[in-house]
Formats: structure tokens, C-alpha cells, sequence
């Protein structure tokens, strides 16, 4: 079966353009997150013991860290987001972020290169192998090093400057102690091999594939010590542009399937499996996740039809086999098992992936049980399993959530999404089945940038619906871009007062400046036609595949089954408002004690602090020029605590 992958990234340097953008991360917050969680362990301990033949590595359970049985650095990304049809589910993604999630700071400007991610083996014993009895090892025991690439995949393409490469250890790094001085030497590589960048268009026009595979034979007598070691890495360049937000991480080359072993030959490219290839699908039809009470109230419409599964049977041999799936309720109280029975599944190298429809496309037989719960959690697994006794097959799970916000996305940001000029409006499309309902906040994913020059003030707005396209605005409110570094902690906008809403509605903003808000964007779940902007006074559909990380919350006032984020700020007084004198008066809302010692801020349209002084209740504003401007209360710890919005207007 032959399938082709396109992506089209628009990527424009100046802001008089109009148009949506979509950029590459700066931050990646599921690394950021994993990296705090482990403290950052560097190379120590584990990695004086090398370890044996055979090394493979599939990257196949959801660690975001390579495993340290394996390798000795964090750098690299293990996931399901980046890889476009990966050997099996998952792989490790080398990019220009850093272990801590963040850009590298060696980043520079384009075209110049700048040596970013590595990805690097533990000491292996190449000297020796110790059964079925110990011996040494030489270039006659035919030593293959061999390893899966792709480029780009679901992030943006390497430039042709830039390079993937695998080196080997000649000399690993050390000290030249004298009675005087203590000199220290970094370690020696070898350069073994090396690609230039290229799209994925480019890369699967070529090959044919979208991961290629690559056999290297290590027959040079210096690498078969006791401390050999490996380890890919890639050289970055960054677009050059007048607008410093917009150079982001890019350069993405994915790699699966490590594998190092002796007796092997240049034809032993196999490694056989029946495997899934990319992560469980959300049962219903629209969203990852909604509201228990909105999935309730039409669940036969909310459901999906039919499910895609993609599996593959990475032996020459046919191999009969069984598929099903089961769905349970956290207590195991509720449970349903689809089986697709059995069916000879034919080796991928000939055939491609599954066809039978019973396995790749298996319906959605039932429907999660109705109750008056506000809130559920099904736990879905999946199965592929060889029954001709090869003892070959698969298994991956997850969670169908019925929380009390609405989801297309998965909680996890491949990507940047903006508009430019300001002006420019941004609305995205959901749907009630109990209606009327109550919208209590809404949740965005920011990314952080560089520069910090996405943190310009936006409108937040909410419209109805008239013949599918927003209509009239029911919320319109002031507020700033904030960040929250952890997989599926969005930033909560509370609406004062919520909102009653009914049938079809749309949430987004009103951008006030030229500048790229870099919303998170997950390209794996595609929502596009529910994504509308309006640059020039009509109403467009998105033009990229993928889904906006906003997610509206409905229902009761006490969040269920998601976290709310620790910095929401409570109202401040402020009045006059709009002011036209000299002095406006603020008074602290009755949550906050009067003994606390506080700090005013103000700042400007563009974000630009202009004013902070201690709080004493009264500020003078007669030097500032009509117009809309903040008012952020903060504590000693410095956190935002309070806030309102001012006009003065003269």
C-alpha cells in the first residue's frame, strides 16, 4: 500500500502579511516537565559498567528520556508525535531542543549551523562476549551496527545544511594529572556517517519509504574494546528573520530500531514483530476528550463508526493471527471486548500494513455507560497476537476521559500556531448536545518563545453560531498570554461572569499587535475544518492538518478531573474606570489580607511594564496617553495574584 505524507509549512518573515502561521516549538514542555521530575541525571555511575551484546533499542514504551539501560544522555525525545509511520510505535526524535525542553543557547541565527541534540550509548563490551563461553571478539565475527531514519516527520524539515551523523569512540575523555597542573582532554570520535536535510516529501520521493534503513559494518580492530560507544547527533540552522519569535526548533530527524549485534550481515535487516504503528485512537467520533454530561445527553452520535489501526507484520512469514479490543471502567465493573477473530497477516516488506477491515478499520460496537456522573475514565486496550505459536504480537493502551472540558487535541504541542496583523481574529468551533450549558473558563497551551515576544495583551472572546460561521460576541475580555510547562497543564481563564451558552459555539481571541501568540498546536489529531480565522473581514478555514490546544470547560463551577493552573489572578476594583482624571483608585478584593505587603504594575497595549510601585491603593495615571492598559497585583513571592483592566480615556 502506498501512502503519501504531505505538509506545507508558511513561513513568512515580515508582519504586513496576513495570513495564520505555524511555527516549530522553542519549548518543549513534555521534555521540560521529565527533565525536572529526574533532577537532570548527567553521566555518573551507571555508565562506568558497560554493558553487553546484543544492544537493540525500539523506543517503544513512552519514557520521553531514552533509557538508561542504553544510552547515557537525555537529549533526544522519545515519543509517538513526530514520527510519520514509525518501524513500530514510537521512536526518538533528535531536535534543537535541549534536555531541559528548552532551545539550545548555543542557538544562533541562519545559515550558520550550530551542533545540537545527541543521542548516546552506554560503554559496550566489544571486546569480549561472555556466552555460551567467553571469548574475544574481532572484525571476523561480522559486527553490524543498524538503525532506522526519517526526517522531519511531523515537525519541521532539516534545512540542507543541516546533518544527521553517527560517530564512534576512539578515545574516551581524559586527565593528564602532573604534581603541577591537571590537564583534561575530551574525548576522540571518529566520523562514521552522515545525511544532509531534506522535507519528507523530498526524503520518501527518493527512497520510497519514510524510514530508511542503514547497515554498518564496524570491521576497524581500534573499536573492539571493552568502552566502545556510539552516538548520532545533528547540526542546526535557524531561519533567518527579522522577528526573533519566529526561529524555533526545527531540524526534527527521527530514528528507530538501534541495533548492534555479532554474526550479523549486511542482508540481516530483519527484525521480526507484529506490531502496531501508531498509538490507540480516541473512541469518539469528534473529540479526544468532552464533558460526561455532553457525551450523555447523544451518545450515539458522539461515538465513533469505526476506528484506524495500523499494524504490521515485520517478518517474511505469514503469520495467523488474532486482533481485538476492551473497554473497562476504572473498577472493572463495566467492561466489552470486540475480536476481530483470526486472520493471516502477510509480511509488510510485500504487502504494506493491514488491509482486513475487521482488524484495521474494527467498528465501535458499544457505548460507554449512561449515568448521572459529572466526570468518567475508561481504560482501552488493544491486542495483536500471532496464534501459529511464533509467540509474536502487541499490545498499547489508554484512556478515553470524560472530564468537563471539550478536546480535539492531545495535550501535547508539536508545533506553534499564530496570526498576523493585529486585528486578525482566531475561532474555534464546538458543539453542545445539552443545551443550554454553563462556559466557565477556557483553558490555552502558549508556547514559551525565545524572546518572550509573544506576551502581547489579546482579546478573549466567545461568539454564537449563525449558518456555521461566529456571529455575535458573548465575551470580550483583556488578558495576556501565560505559560504552564507540564503535558496537559493548560493555562485557565476563568469568565467573570461565566457564561450561559447554547447549541454551536466558538472561543478564541482578537489579536491587538502583528505578533505570532505561538498557541500550542497538535499536528497528530486533526481538527482543522473546526478552526476559522478572519485576517481581511471574511471567515477562512485553517489551512493546516492538526488541532488548537484550547479547550473550552463547561458545566458545574468546581472543576472535575483536570488541574487548574496556580497562577490565576483574582479581580481587582479599580474606578474610575474608564479614568479621565489624575488618580484612580484600586481596592484589593476581600481574599486577599490587608497585612501582605503587595507591588503594582501597569503595563501598556504591547505588554510593556510602564509602572510598578508598592500598592497603596491609589495610582496616578496622568501621564499616560488614552488608551487600554493592565493593572497586575503581585505578592512577595512575586506571583500575579490580582488584576483588572484600565482605559483612560481624556
Amino acid at each position: 500500500m502506498r501512502l503519501f505524507f504531505s505538509i506545507v509549512f508558511l513561513f513568512f518573515l515580515g508582519s504586513s502579511f496576513a495570513q495564520e502561521m505555524l511555527v516549530g516549538l522553542q519549548v518543549n514542555p513534555v521534555v521540560k516537565e521529565k527533565a525536572l521530575q529526574l533532577q537532570q541525571l548527567k553521566e555518573s555511575g551507571f555508565d562506568t559498567i558497560p554493558i553487553s551484546t546484543p544492544f537493540f533499542d525500539d523506543f517503544r514504551k513512552p519514557t520521553v528520556f531514552p533509557s538508561e539501560a542504553r544510552w547515557i544522555d537525555r537529549y533526544a525525545f522519545v515519543n509517538t508525535d513526530i514520527p510519520v509511520f514509525p518501524v513500530n510505535r514510537g521512536a526518538v526524535t533528535l531536535d534543537a531542543i535541549s534536555d531541559s525542553g528548552q532551545m539550545y543557547p548555543n542557538a544562533i541565527p541562519g545559515p550558520t549551523t550550530f551542533l545540537a541534540d545527541h543521542l548516546t550509548s552506554r560503554y559496550i563490551r566489544l571486546d569480549s562476549i561472555f556466552t555460551p563461553v567467553p571469548r574475544a571478539l574481532s572484525p571476523d565475527d561480522s559486527v553490524y551496527l543498524s538503525f532506522w531514519y526519517q526526517p522531519q516527520g511531523r515537525g519541521k524539515p532539516p534545512h540542507t545544511a543541516d546533518s544527521l551523523m553517527l560517530r564512534f569512540l576512539v578515545k574516551p575523555a581524559w586527565d593528564s594529572i602532573t604534581p603541577t597542573d591537571t590537564t583534561h582532554f575530551e574525548a576522540l570520535w571518529q566520523e562514521i556517517w552522515r545525511t544532509r536535510g531534506m522535507s519528507l516529501d523530498t526524503f520518501y520521493i527518493n527512497n520510497n519509504l519514510y524510514f530508511v534503513q542503514v547497515m554498518i559494518p564496524i570491521v576497524d580492530t581500534q573499536f573492539f574494546t571493552r568502552r566502545f560507544r556510539f552516538q548520532f547527533y545533528n547540526y542546526v540552522s535557524l531561519a533567518s528573520s527579522a522577528e526573533p519569535s519566529w526561529q524555533s526548533n526545527c531540524s526534527q530527524w527521527s530514528l528507530d530500531n538501534i541495533y548492534l549485534d555479532i554474526n550479523r550481515s549486511y542482508t540481516d535487516t530483519l527484525h521480526p514483530e507484529i506490531t502496531f504503528i501508531e498509538r490507540p485512537p480516541s473512541m469518539l467520533r469528534n473529540y479526544s476528550s468532552m464533558p460526561f454530561p455532553q457525551y450523555t445527553d447523544n451518545p450515539t452520535n458522539e461515538m465513533a463508526d469505526t476506528l484506524d489501526i495500523l499494524i504490521s507484520n515485520r517478518d517474511l512469514e505469514d503469520h495467523n493471527s488474532s486482533y481485538g479490543y476492551s473497554m473497562k471502567d476504572e473498577a472493572g465493573a463495566w467492561q466489552k471486548d470486540y475480536t476481530g477473530g483470526e486472520y493471516v497477516i502477510k509480511p509488510f516488506y510485500s504487502f504494506g500494513y493491514v488491509t482486513y477491515v475487521p482488524f484495521a478499520h474494527p467498528p465501535v460496537q458499544y457505548l460507554f455507560p449512561i449515568s448521572a456522573a459529572d466526570s468518567a475514565l475508561y481504560l482501552i486496550t488493544h491486542q495483536v497476537h500471532a496464534v501459529d505459536g511464533s509467540m509474536l504480537g502487541d499490545t498499547m493502551q489508554a484512556y478515553q476521559r470524560f472530564y468537563n472540558y471539550f478536546a480535539y487535541d492531545d495535550g501535547t504541542p508539536d508545533a506553534g500556531y499564530g496570526l498576523t496583523p493585529a486585528g486578525s481574529l482566531l475561532a474555534y468551533r464546538f458543539k453542545l448536545n445539552k443545551t443550554p450549558d454553563t462556559l466557565r473558563a477556557i483553558q490555552f497551551f502558549f508556547n514559551r518563545t525565545l524572546s518572550q515576544d509573544n506576551v502581547q495583551f489579546f482579546y478573549l472572546k466567545v461568539w454564537n453560531d449563525a449558518n456555521g460561521k461566529p456571529d455575535q460576541v458573548l465575551y470580550d475580555e483583556l488578558v495576556l498570554p501565560k505559560f504552564a510547562d507540564s503535558l496537559n497543564q493548560f493555562v485557565t481563564y476563568h469568565l467573570d461572569p461565566p457564561l450561559r451558552i447554547s447549541g454551536t459555539f466558538y472561543v478564541g481571541w482578537e489579536q491587538t499587535t502583528d505578533d505570532n501568540l505561538n498557541l500550542g498546536y497538535d499536528r497528530y489529531n486533526n481538527s482543522r475544518e473546526q478552526v476559522l480565522f478572519n485576517v481581511a473581514g471574511e471567515w477562512l478555514t485553517s489551512a493546516f492538518n492538526g488541532s488548537l490546544m484550547i479547550r473550552p470547560i463547561v458545566g458545574k463551577p468546581i472543576p472535575l478531573g483536570i488541574a487548574e493552573h496556580k497562577e490565576e489572578t483574582v479581580r481587582l476594583k479599580v474606578y474610575p474606570n474608564p479614568a479621565s482624571g489624575e488618580v484612580i483608585q484600586i481596592d484589593l478584593p476581600p481574599s486577599l489580607t490587608r497585612t501582605e505587603t503587595y507591588t503594582l504594575h501597569l503595563y501598556n497595549l504591547f505588554g510593556q511594564e510602564i509602572l510598578q510601585e508598592p500598592f497603596s491603593g491609589k495610582a496616578d495615571v496622568s501621564g499616560y496617553s488614552p488608551g487600554i492598559y493592565l493593572i497586575t497585583l503581585s505578592g512577595s513571592s512575586g506571583q500575579v495574584i490580582a488584576s483588572a483592566k484600565l482605559v483612560i480615556s481624556r
